[in-house]
Order: structure tokens, then sequence, then C-alpha cells
């Protein structure tokens, strides 16, 4: 075991010192003289390189804070020890304790835990605070190699190196005061341990101008000069005797005090003249007290009366000369500086600061680069920590694949951005993209400004960095692979870098609107596909500021590419990051995001920033200042007091201060200094806001008018836009704006001047009366209104507009100006469709209605009618129900014709069908189609339907495939519209008229062989292929469907959602539906979503998770899909869609045991209103307790569904497969309990139908129809027969994947043979039905099945409850409690 080692301090620092490597720290001109091998050196220039150095500064600095540490320590009673008696010297008191290297890294800090606070933690890197000590210990065997230093020793061999064996800087583990008699005075307790600083930091020198001093302390009761000073008779002795000059470069620095320019000697005369009144060889202290007062009071620096020159010369820190200077002179009493130490806490705390952050707190500012770039006020986040460390979790959660994201909030100017920006240089050190968007309350006009920023920067930020050009073609290859060219041209117009980043496409333009539903949907799916492609193998960070002043159409797509629904997330790395003020969340279209998102299962971190607090305002000076906190206090309380802890305000008063010269950098003493009495009598405004004001109405005039018309624009405005208004407006905008950004009122980025913060914004915007913004935004409007119609730039347009209408029609000078605006509006707003922003559209036509003038339908029609026309689109897509009907009404009653009334009509159609008031849209469609001589029957027999479909037939007959799929288009404007309204009702008569929709299938039809084809005739053979096949003819229906999609291919793609929802659904009857059903998501979810035809996406959505639950697909995966599928359903408000699923789902939570009990009512008003409704929820509770053998729940739920009627008789759906399967199936368990024929009737109806369909695929349907059949037969008591078909069921079911009907069969086999009195073999089909229910995942049922398998079996039943149990634990799941009761099967 290594001994320690103990050295008296002096012996300590001289070996120390001898150990230090000085070759590194020689320079070229000294190596040029002394040669390069330090041991030729001379001892006094070796001794002044290494007593400069890091390595032995940071050892005594340490030895220094442990000296400190134990006086505290004494002082407080903590430790028995005692101090020195007084006058002895410390130095030779001193004992520096030591150990060996390998153990300072290995055992060091088990002493530290064991010995308490007098151990610091080893060792410390000056270049790296924190090191890691094995790190180190490499360091050092660079630095050291000579192993003897650092290899165990026994005893002897640790005394021979305490005698004079080498001693390495980092070997201290201890230093300590021999105990003496006792000083208890605190200030005689400072001085003492200064003095022995001085020698430890001067290598071993005495204090060369103080002799042992013999103090008396001054009382209270001491006289005072006028000065406030102690009269020397005060004194029974001089407490310090200068042999030398004072130390002004400490204390009295004048030349710091030089103006900056001088003109004459005569001011520098001035400046010196308070050391110019006495004989040249007067000693400094003797000058009158009220000439060293009224310098000091000028100065406003505290000189001190101890000389610490000597230490400044040998080359060590001011901060350190400082520190022992302020020890030494705490014992002067009055005479003391301000910074003298009162208490010896204050000294080790600092002295751990330049431990732990030397380059801060110990080193030497640059006074040069200082002097050029000012006071650096960089964006210091001090007080943050904890917010920022939540940030910095969420930003980890979100990243690994959690559904997470962060606000900040708070009042303006608290600091959100910056605490945003310091998480961003986080993200970009971790190999993270840091994006940023910012909106603006005056530029809200512009369609997704704040999106188009950041994802514009990503594109500039990825094309313009080399070393991720791999990751730039990946990238590109994804967009062009995944995107076609129309939905990449689409994403173009609002990302514009977009198509410099993939590269230059085609030889014209690209049609990009042609079989669009819904633009601003189709836009939201293609942004979040675009965030897919891009998160994906890299992780990105969204940040969006100031969401206070987000529009709804922006938070929509936010909203959509943070749910991400539709389709896995898959490998997506996504974070997003938002700052607002606290009135966001409220009635504000982010407030609403948020609650939405939180509803649907997002994690939201709020971070809320509050103003700082006294400790935290010190802190921040303390850091900005590079000075010890002690030392800042007085100063920081004053600006607290001004700023009231506000982050903006410091920053901007602090830059003030530094302007004005009452806080500026002192050259002589290394340090910033500040006149702390100007700084506390300054009148400064109450708040930052006015502050601010106040800073922007003190610049010239030309500057203010400059920043007047930034703010007119909001917090920036490019430079190609400034240029153009300088040239329109005769102004030198430029020149002024550089002014402003030289007094950093504005800011220069990335070819635009923006404002350092929206307050200043706010200021500038004041500068003007506010009875004339409207005529200044006008003029400005006005200036870029030509600019913008020469260079066709949709940015300037919108800006044009926005300013025009920020004016408002009271700024309009004539009628024919209010007519062109009305236009530039409705221009505006067309280009903003065009990007898919309804909601910036709606705001442009609205304010282009707002300036025509009355009789404008007479006299500017068309451009009446358009704006009407585009503006009651725009409200239906954003939901605005009350405003569109308005505007509806004024078209209805101004139009010169019908054909002028359709548009308005159908988005009237279209928006009562969405509020759930289907009755009223089919009513006005009704309306419609009549006028356009087209009638429909309210009523329909089953005799009448009939002759409809084959009369279509008949027109069908003879015409091939080739010939229907390349049939004439239809010309006729009329017949077009007839077609949409057609289509339209078509999903209205689903919903509440089954009946009728055949007769809107064969019209539909019909119409197009009469007219030609439209973009909606392939909705009409789509649905008449599922007639076709309803009928019984599956491969002529399938036929229909692949010409319809043929069709679809050819005329548009609009339709699609519906075209292959339908279809696709046909085609199971053909083709194994595990495979087929992906269409649903694979093309008809994604072509819907890329049309923009969310009801489309959604009608895929959910057909696919019914079909996948049908199919047999583990439930697991059902249930995610199912989630994923309910979440976009209720975003999109598909209510209908959405009951249906949630119904499903609630039936798949009750089989794995995520649910304990289904609701037993439902929404019965819904019900009653919406007859689809009644019999989806009560099929799902009939499945449900089917499938946990509750007969009497199933009794009661069969009855309400089979009241309810049917609803599918002219439609055929795989879905409705299922449905006749458990149908059959509960009916013929009821007729063996009651025995009642109109069961054996429905189960029968059951049993045709599943054999009509397994003869056009075994593959779908055979299992399900040997187990309708063994069922039928088990009713019937033919055992041996039904024995038969229950295996037969059973290997079906096997060989073509249906796991829920194997197990199933398996259950009901067990079941019939228990009834045969098989029981072995019925144990055999239970435990087979166990297994199989855990491998589809109905945990719940398989628990449910044990529980009723020992309560039958009784002791019998144990090998099955052995393997129960083995599965259970195997398969991680546990029993589901209160599934006891849903085992009955005593009505067997």
């Amino acid at each position: 075991m290594a001994s320690s080692r103990t050295l008296p301090l002096r012996e300590w620092t001289s070996r120390a010192l001898d150990s230090v490597d000085v070759a590194p720290l020689a320079n070229d001109s000294l190596l040029s003289s002394l040669g390069p091998d330090p041991d030729k050196w001379p001892v006094e220039i070796k001794r002044s390189l290494a007593l400069s150095s890091s390595a032995y500064l940071m050892s005594a600095l340490k030895v220094a804070r442990l000296l400190a540490e134990g006086a505290c320590r004494i002082e407080d009673g903590s430790s028995p020890r005692r101090l020195p008696a007084p006058g002895a010297e410390w130095a030779d008191l001193i004992t520096v304790h030591l150990s060996n290297i390998d153990r300072c890294v290995d055992a060091y800090e088990g002493g530290l835990r064991q010995n308490g606070s007098d151990l610091q933690p080893l060792p410390f890197s000056p270049e790296k605070s924190g090191s890691d000590p094995k790190a180190l210990q490499g360091m050092l065997n660079s630095l050291f190699p000579d192993q003897s230093v650092y290899e165990e020793k026994d005893e002897a061999a640790g005394e021979e190196a305490g005698e004079g064996g080498p001693v390495t800087p980092h070997d201290v583990v201890r230093a300590e005061i021999v105990p003496g008699e006792g000083e208890t005075n605190g200030q005689m307790v400072l001085y003492a341990l200064g003095m022995a600083l001085y020698e430890l930091f001067s290598g071993g020198e005495k204090h060369p101008d103080v002799t042992p001093p013999n103090v008396n302390i001054p009382s209270n009761s001491q006289a005072v000069n006028e000065f406030g000073e102690l009269e020397p008779a005060s004194f029974d002795a001089a407490p310090l005797v200068q042999t030398g000059g004072l130390d002004l470069a400490g204390t009295l620095n004048i030349l710091d005090d030089i103006p900056d320019q001088v003109d004459t000697g005569a001011e520098l005369a001035e400046a010196l003249n308070l050391f110019n009144d006495g004989p040249d060889d007067l000693p400094e202290e003797n000058l009158s007290r009220s000439k060293r007062g009224k310098a000091a009071q000028r100065l406003s620096i505290s000189y001190r009366s101890v000389s610490v020159e000597a230490l400044k010369l040998k080359g060590l820190p001011m901060a350190l000369c400082d520190l022992v200077g302020n020890m030494l002179d705490c014992v002067n009493g009055i005479l003391s500086g301000k910074e003298a130490y009162q208490s010896m806490a204050d000294v080790r705390d600092d002295l751990q600061l330049m431990l732990d952050r030397p380059h801060k707190f110990l080193y030497d500012i640059d006074c040069q680069q200082l002097s050029v770039a000012g006071l650096p006020m960089n964006e210091t986040t001090f007080g943050r920590e904890r917010e920022f460390a939540m940030l910095q979790d969420a930003y980890r959660r979100s990243i690994a694949g959690e559904r997470q994201l962060a606000i900040i909030s708070g009042p303006a100017g608290i600091g959100k951005s910056v605490l945003a920006r310091r998480l961003g240089d986080f993200v970009t050190m971790q190999g993270g993209q840091f994006l940023v968007g910012k909106f603006d309350k005056l530029q809200s006009s512009t369609p997704f400004s704040a999106l188009t920023a950041a994802f514009n920067q990503y594109c500039d930020e990825l094309m313009a960095d080399e070393g991720r050009s791999g990751r730039l073609q990946e990238v590109a290859a994804r967009l062009r692979g995944d995107l076609s060219e129309e939905e990449r041209a689409v994403l173009a117009r609002v990302i514009p870098r977009l198509s410099a980043l993939i590269g230059q496409e085609g030889d014209g333009p690209v049609v990009v609107d042609a079989g669009c539903v819904d633009a601003e949907k189709r836009l939201q799916y293609l942004l979040r596909r675009f965030v897919d492609i891009i998160s994906s193998g890299e992780p990105i960070t969204l940040f969006l500021d100031d969401l206070q002043w987000s529009d709804p159409a922006s938070m929509s797509a936010i909203n959509q590419i943070l749910l991400g629904s539709g389709s896995p997330n898959g490998d997506r790395q996504l974070f997003f990051l938002g700052s607002c003020r606290v009135e966001a969340f409220g009635d504000h279209p982010f407030g609403h995001m948020l609650l939405k998102l939180r509803h649907l299962g997002l994690n939201a971190t709020v971070v809320a920033l509050d103003c700082m607090g006294k400790e935290m305002t010190n802190a921040m000076v303390s850091e900005l200042l590079c000075l010890s906190p002690r030392l800042t206090r007085t100063l920081s309380e004053v600006i607290y007091f001004k700023s009231k802890g506000s982050p903006l305000y410091f920053s901007q008063l602090m830059m003030s201060l530094y302007k004005d010269k009452l806080l500026r950098l002192s050259l002589s003493r290394k340090r910033w200094e500040w006149d702390e009495e100007k700084i506390s009598s300054r009148k400064l405004p109450d708040d930052v806001a006015a502050f601010m004001s106040s800073t922007v109405e003190k610049l010239d005039d030309d500057v203010q008018m400059a920043l007047s018309l930034l703010s007119c624009f909001g917090a920036s405005l490019s430079i190609v836009i400034i240029e153009a208004l300088e040239l329109k407006l005769g102004l030198s905008l430029v020149d002024s704006l550089e002014k402003a950004v030289t007094e950093g009122v504005v800011d220069k980025v990335q070819g635009s001047y923006c404002f350092s913060h929206d307050i200043l914004q706010s200021a500038s915007y004041a500068l003007m009366k506010s009875d004339e913004t409207c005529l200044y935004h006008f003029k400005y409007g006005v200036s870029l209104v030509s600019c913008s119609l020469e260079v066709d730039d949709n940015e300037m347009l919108f800006i044009a507009a926005g300013q025009l209408n920020l004016g408002g029609p009271k700024a309009v000078e004539d009628k024919d100006q209010s007519v062109l605006i009305a236009n530039l509006n409705l221009n505006a707003g067309q280009k903003a469709m065009e990007m898919s922003n309804y909601s910036a559209a709606y705001d442009y036509f609205d304010h282009g209605i707002s300036f025509l003038r009355k009789g404008h339908w007479q006299e500017h029609y068309q451009l009446s009618l358009s704006l009407f026309e585009n503006a009651t689109k725009c409200a239906l897509f954003n939901g605005n129900i009350v405003g569109l009907r308005m505007l509806a009404d004024m078209v209805m009653r101004n139009a010169k014709c019908f054909e002028d009334k359709l548009e308005v009509l159908y988005t009237t159609v279209s928006a009562l069908a969405s509020a759930s008031e289907v009755g009223e849209s089919v009513k006005v469609s009704v309306g419609v189609l009549s006028q356009l001589g087209e009638e429909l029957p309210q009523c329909s027999t089953n005799a009448d339907t009939t002759v409809y479909i084959e009369q279509t037939k008949g027109l069908l007959q003879g015409l091939t495939d080739e010939q229907l799929v390349g049939y004439r288009t239809m010309d006729g404007s009329m017949k077009k519209a007839a077609m949409k309204f057609y289509a339209r009702t078509e999903l209205s008569y689903q919903m509440i008229n089954p009946s009728l929709q055949p007769l809107v299938t064969a019209k539909m039809v019909q119409l197009s062989l009469a007219h030609g084809l439209s973009v909606h005739s392939p909705i009409g053979f789509t649905h008449f292929g599922a007639l076709v096949a309803k009928l019984g003819d599956i491969e002529e229906g399938c036929r229909y469907v692949s010409i319809a999609r043929k069709m679809m291919d050819r005329m548009s793609s609009e339709v699609a959602g519906e075209v292959i929802a339908t279809g696709t659904q046909i085609l199971c009857f053909q083709e194994p539906v595990q495979a087929t059903v992906e269409r649903h998501i694979n093309e008809g979810y994604a072509m819907a979503m890329s049309a923009g035809d969310t009801h489309g996406a959604t009608l895929n959505s959910a057909l696919h998770l019914g079909s996948l639950f049908w199919a047999g697909v583990k439930l697991n995966v059902c249930l995610e899909v199912t989630s994923r599928a309910c979440r976009e359903m209720e975003e999109h408000n598909q209510l209908t869609w959405l009951s249906h699923c949630t119904e499903l789902k609630k039936v798949m939570e009750l089989l794995t045991g995520a649910q304990e009990k289904t609701d037993e009512g439902g929404d019965r008003e819904s019900q009653e209103a919406n007859p689809h409704a009644a019999y989806f929820v009560n099929l799902q509770k009939m499945v449900a307790s089917f499938i946990f053998r509750d007969y009497p729940q199933t009794l009661d739920y069969a009855l309400n569904l089979f009241d309810v009627g049917q609803l599918h008789k002219w439609s055929l759906l795989y879905l409705h497969t299922g449905h006749s399967f458990y149908k059959g199936l509960a009916a013929w368990w009821i007729f063996r309990t009651c025995r009642d024929p109109i069961w054996a009737e429905r189960g029968r109806r059951s049993l045709a139908e599943m054999k009509k369909w397994a003869e056009s695929s075994q593959h779908n349907f055979s299992a399900q129809a040997y187990l309708l059949e063994a069922e039928e037969a088990f009713s019937n008591n033919e055992a041996e027969r039904a024995e038969s078909l229950y295996e037969m069921t059973i290997s079906s079911a096997k060989e073509h994947r249906f796991p829920n009907v194997q197990a199933l069969a398996s259950e009901l086999a067990g079941l019939f043979l228990l009834e045969c009195d098989k029981k072995d073999r019925a144990l055999e089909h239970f435990m087979a039905a166990h297994e199989l229910y855990h491998e589809w995942g109905a945990v719940a049922k398989s628990n449910a099945l044990f529980q009723y398998v020992q309560s039958v079996l009784g002791p019998g039943a144990s090998a099955l409850g052995h393997s129960l149990s083995s599965s259970s634990h195997s398969n991680g799941h546990s029993n589901s409690k209160g599934r006891g009761k849903r085992t009955s099967e005593a009505s067997d």
C-alpha cells in the first residue's frame, strides 16, 4: 500500500515548480536565446515560467481552496481544530499531503466520501473542467513520462520521496494549517491566510512591502473626519508600511478614464491633475485625502492600500492578484477598498470558481478583442437549466419514437427564443437538424410562411453542406421515388427550394389541380410524407416561434405532421418545438390544436418561463463580466431593480450602460468596471416596452422613418422588397436600416432585415400616429402592386394585398382603385387556394368583397360572382357554415342564371352532409338534379330496382372492356354537374335510404353511356359491379370493378378513394383476402389523400381494419391499425365511420383483455336517426357476446340486429361476409336453445350465402361455410356429419390461414363433443382452441375458456390447466378477471 507524503508549504511549492515541464511554455525568442534544453536554462527563468503555468496554478489553487475550506470549518465550529496564534506566519505552519498518482486516480473519490469536504475531487484539467480521472491519468503519463513518480512504493520509499523525490502538481489530497492557540478575529484570519497565499502564488517569496502587522482594529466609537474616514489618531500603529509606490495599476486606473479622443494635451493634463498638486517625489499614500476621495468618487473604483504589483510582474492572472490583495486589504478598516473580503467563505467560493471555470474567472480576459467587439452579450440562459433539461428529455423521448412535443411559453422578452436556440445548438451537436420558422402578426396573410421558411432552410442547408452529399442524394432519390411529379409540384408551391433540391424535371409545367377533392387536405398529407422522408435516417427538430400569431391552415398542417395518421411512423425521428405567449393557450388555433393532440395521445411538455430573480440576475452579470458574483452583487441589485428581472430588459440595459460608458473595460486592470452611483441614479422606463421605445426614439429621423416602414411589414422583410420600395418611394431605406443594424435594433439575416425583437418592432410601429397607420399601409401596398405584376412574384403579391387590406376601404381614393384592389385580392386568394391555404384565401376573398361598392353585382358581375363563389368554397373547407350560408344566399339572389348557381349549390350540399344534415343534403341534391333534367323517384320497390338494373345491363351488353374504358368523354357542363350531384347523393343514400342507392348507381352508368365519361363515372361503374356481385354474378361484378379502375386511371384520380375502397372489397370474393385488403392502404388511402379526399381515405382505412379483423390478422396489429384510423377519423370529422370503428375496437379490446366490459346502451338517439349506426352497434356487441358464449346477450343483440332489417340488400362488401357468418352462428345457437324455426331459417340463409361465396373463393370462405354447416348438423342432431364438418372446418381454416376461425371451430367442436359425452376428444379441442386464441391475441377469451373447461370437466381438466398456465406465462399474459360470467354454456 503506498503511503501518503507530507511536505511543508514552502518545500511543496519548490518541488511543484520544479516538476513543471517548462519547455512547451517558452516562446520562440526564449528558445532561440537559451537553447532547446530546459536543463541548461537559468533556474530563475524556469521558475518564472512554471509559476504562471496552468499546471502549477491549478494545483496551487487547490491548496488554497483546501486551506480556505479548513479555515471556514474551524470558524463555523464544524472542526475541532484551532487556528494559529496572532502574529504567527501561517506559511511556516501549513503542510501539504500528497499521494501516489495511481491512488489519486482510483482511490481518491472513495476517500472523498469518507473524509468529507476537506478533500476535493481529483483531478482538475484547466483546459476541460470535470475531466474524467482515467483520461487525466493518460494526460499525466504524456506530460510526465517518468513513471517512477506514479509507481506504488512502500513506506520507506514514500519517506524517501518525501525527502527528495519529484512531486507533480496534481498529487495534492489535503492541505492544512498546524493548530495553534486559537485566532478568532475574522479579518486577521483573512489577512494571515492572504500572506500565506501571496507566498504560495509568488513561488515562495514573502510580501516585499509589508512588515508583520500589529493591528488594532478600529471600533465604531473612533472619530471620523469630514470625509467619513477615521482620523490618524485612531490607530495605535500604521497597519501597513508602504516602502514602494501605491498600486495605481490595480486601484485608481487613471488611464482608463482618458477620453477616446483627445484633441490637445489639456484633457490629458486635466485627467492627471488629481495627482499633480504636490511635490513630484511625494509618496502617493501622503496625497490629501480629499484628492484621493475625489478621485475614487469620480471613477467609482475603491483603491486598495496593499500592493500586489510583484505578483502581476510575475505574469499571474489579475483575478488571482486581486484575490490576494483583497485578503490583505481587509485589515485596513475604513481605508479598505469596497472589494476587500469580509469572510473566509467568500474566499473559498471565489477560489472554487477559479478552479471550476478558470477560463471564465481566473485567466485574464482578452482586452484587445473586447475593445473591438464590445460587451459580449451572447444569448446566455443562466437560471434555465431545469427548463433546458426538460426540453432535452422531451427531445430524446421524441427521437426514440414516443409521441412527444414541447412548448415554451411566457410573456414577451422572457427568453423563449433564446432557450429554443440553445436547444438547437444541442440538437446540431447531437447530429440532428434544427429547422426554424416564425409566425408574424402582420404576415398572417402569406400562406404557410413559417413552414415555408423552415423547410426552405432544410433544403438550402442540405444542398450547401458538402459533407452531406450522400444524404442529399438519398433524400432526393426518395422524394422522386415516393412522390409523383404532380405531388412534388404541389409541395414546391409551399417549399420553393424543394425544386432545386430534387433537380429540374420535365420539359414544361405540371398540372397539379386536376382531380383534387380538397387541396388543403392533400397538402397536409404531402407535407407529412415530406417530413417522414427527411426525418427518416436523421433527427429533425421543427421549431416554430410565436405560435400566438399562427393561422388555422398552418396549425392544421402541423397537426397532420405531428399525428402522422394513416400509416405507421416507421423510423421517423421528428421533434416539434414551439414557443408562444400564454394567451395562445386559450381560444386560439394553437390552443385548440394542442388540446386535440393531447386527446389523440400525444404528450406535450410545456415549459413555462418567468422573470429572473436577484440571484439569477447576479449570476448573469457575473458570467457576462467574468467576475466573481461577490464583486457583481451590488451592480446586479441595481440592474435587477431597473429591469424587474426581464431577460430582454436586462440585455438591453447592459448594452445601454456599455454604450453610455457607465460600464467599461479597464485595460490596466484587465477587467470590467462600472459607475455604480450613476447607474443607480439613471432614470429608466418602467417596463421593457417603454425602454425599447426610448431606444428607438433616440435614433436619427431617417432611421426612425425606415424602421416604421419596416414595422408595417412585420418582424422582417426581404431586401429585394425593400429595394423595390426604395425605388418607388424615392427614399434611402437601405442606408438607414444599415444604421439600425449598427445600433443593434435590426439584424441582417439571409437577405432580410429583421427586428432584433418583437418589442422593437412594436416600438417602431408606434412611431406612426394610430389614425395614420392605415394610410401608410395603403401607400406601401400601392407601391408594391406594380412590382408584383412586373415580376410575377407570389410573395410580393401576397405582401402587396396584405398591406392594401390593412389600409382598408377607407384609404381608397376612387372607385376604379376599389375594383383594382378587389381584383388583386381575387388573384391573391386564388394563389392561396393553389397553395392549399383556404384560411388565407378566404381572408383575401372577404377583403376583396369589402372593397366592392354599391351596385357591384350589376357593374362588375363576373368579379363579384368569382369572389363569392370562391369565398363559399373556402368557408366550406374552413368549417365556417354560417359564413357559407350567408355567401351562398347572396349568390342565389344575384346570379343571372341557374348554371352560375351550381358551384355554390354543390358547396351547400357538401356542407349539409358534413354537418350531419344528410336528409337536407339529399333534398337539395334531388332538387338540383330535377332542374338539370334528372328525375329520381323518392321510393322504389324491389321490382322497380330490378328493372333499373336489368335496363342498365342491357345497355352494357355487347360493349367490351376496351370499349368501355376508351369511351368518349362527356362534354356538356350540365351533364357533368349532374354526375357530380349523383355521386354526392349516392354517398348520402348509403346512410339514410339504402334501397334507393341502386337507382342512383344505374342512373350514373346510363348517363355515362348516353353522354360520355366524366370524372365521376368510375364511381357508378364500381358500385354497379357491387350490385351485380350481390345478385350472384361475382365474376361479372369483378369485371366492372376492373373497368372502373381503368376508367379512373384514364380520367382522374379525384375519385380514387371511393373506387378503390369498393373495388377492393369486391375483389376479395375472388382473391386471397390477406393480400388483397392491403390495397386499401397501399393504393386507396394513399391516392385519396394525395387528392385531398379525406372521406375516401377514411373509407379505405375503415374497410381495411374491418377486413383485417375478419381475416384473422393478429389482434395487436388490428388494434394498432384501428387506433391510428380512429385518430384520423376524429381529426377529419368522419364521425360515422369513427363510430363503426370504435365499436369494432371495443370487441378487439374485449378479446385481448384491454377492456373489461362493453357499454350496454350506446347512443340511442344517433342509432334511431341512422339505421347504419344501430346495425353496427348491435352487430359488434352480438359478435363479442357470441365469442364469450354469453347466450342472453347474444339473443338480445341478435333480436335488435334482425329488427334493423337488411341494409345491404343491394350492395356487397367483403365486410358483409363476416356479418353474415356470425349472424348464422348466433342463429343456430339460439335455435338449439329455443327451437324457434325462424332462427333455423336465418341460419340456413347465412349458410346459403357463404356457400355461394365459397364457389367464387374457396380460400376465403370454405372454412366459414363448413362451420355453419357443422352448426346446422349439430342443431339437427346429425352427430356424425357434424363431427366430420368440424374437422373439415379446422383443416380448411389452418390451410388458408384463418386462426380466428380455426380457434372458434376448435372451441365449438369441443362444445359439440362435450354434448356427445366425448370428454377426452372435447378436451383436445379445447386445448387446441386455447393455443389458437393465444396465437390470434385473444388472451381474455383464452382465459375465459380455461375457466369454463375447469368448471365443466373439474379434476379431469388438470392437463388443460397446466397447458393453459404454461401458455399464459410464455405469452406474457395475465389472467383477466371478471370473465367467468361470460363463460356460461348452460343453455347448450
